[in-house]
């Protein structure tokens, strides 16, 4: 069954990789991001390809989208109907995508996206650590472990997500909600209520 499934996902990724963004889509979003430099802005680029990599190797998964800048790259991408339909046709076979909005899914989605990018204990992939690389407003900071056993070590206005379900109880002071810019983004985001990590104990 494994098997089966790497051979469907198998052109559908090699479609995603071998896919050039639209230059309409790079310079508009060069324009709209004037203080990110030429490596930042490939590194937007890298970390958009891995969500859409990650969409066609696991094409019935239901994936959150972690990052703000990657999700603003999306939602220009979107602006560009007809090259969007015909990507989205070539890797997925299905017209367009939505991310996710629990904190199962962010999970689902960091574990995909390591087992894209294997790295050393305690880094990132691309797609949760692009926001804080480039230094963007606003944008979402992750920690792949804090290193607490049985207690989370809370760091504010950064999520753990090694215990992005608590440790033996659920997410507190906040909801998971969709948050979508004027045109209709993917991205998903944690509403805090007083901050803190996304790990602390508590209540939903």
């Amino acid at each position: 069954m494994a098997v089966f499934r790497v051979r469907r996902s198998g052109p559908r990724v090699s479609a995603v990789d071998a896919y050039e963004f639209p230059s309409g889509v790079r310079q508009r979003f060069a324009l709209q991001h004037g203080e990110l430099s030429g490596d930042a802005l490939r590194s937007v680029e890298a970390a958009a390809r891995q969500w859409f990599r990650l969409a066609a190797r696991h094409p019935k998964a239901r994936l959150a989208m972690p990052s703000v800048i990657v999700d603003e790259f999306c939602r220009e991408f979107l602006l560009h109907t007809r090259e969007y339909a015909d990507f989205c046709a070539a890797a997925f076979g299905r017209p367009a995508l939505s991310a996710g909005s629990r904190p199962g899914e962010l999970a689902a989605t960091f574990r995909y996206a390591q087992e894209d990018e294997p790295r050393e204990a305690g880094l990132l992939p691309a797609l949760f650590r692009v926001d804080r690389e480039v230094a963007v407003a606003g944008g979402r900071h992750y920690l792949a472990d804090c290193g607490g056993r049985g207690t989370c070590y809370e760091l504010k206005g950064t999520v753990c997500l090694q215990h992005l379900g608590g440790v033996g109880r659920a997410l507190t002071g906040g909801r998971w909600n969709v948050q979508r810019g004027d045109h209709g983004g993917l991205a998903d985001g944690y509403e805090r209520g007083g901050g803190g990590s996304g790990c602390s104990g508590g209540g939903v």
